[in-house]
């Protein structure tokens, strides 16, 4: 119930094409952040209790560092997310956030994602 709750929120934002402006993490992974363009305003996902975290890209991708790159230059541009409940050895379900934004792809399996607008 909660992931088709936060699943609808994420929707209702019209997030498909908006270029990511940043993906970090604090607290020995405890907490995941992804920040991306909107018309308005910015919008930040926070993945707090996470558990798993897994990003997948091409070895090219990560030639020339990132941090060089200018904000038009960013490649990464959010084309799905999906957020589905997990359940692990018993506990209450977890949250398992799947973000496709070619060429990267990230999975995160945490207790709770947070959306602000920043």
């Amino acid at each position: 119930m909660k992931a088709q709750f936060i699943q609808s929120e994420i929707e209702a934002i019209h997030y498909w094409d908006a270029r990511v402006l940043q993906m970090d993490t604090n607290f020995f992974g405890d907490e995941i952040t992804i920040v991306f363009e909107d018309t308005d305003y910015n919008v930040k996902l926070l993945f707090t209790g996470c558990s798993k975290f897994s990003f997948i890209t091409s070895v090219v991708d990560r030639l020339k560092p990132l941090k060089e790159l200018t904000k038009s230059q960013i490649p990464y541009f959010i084309q799905d997310i999906k957020i589905s409940e997990v359940e692990f050895e018993d506990k209450e379900n977890l949250l398992k956030c799947n973000i496709l934004m070619p060429p990267l792809n990230v999975g995160v399996v945490c207790t709770d994602i947070l959306i602000v607008k920043v």
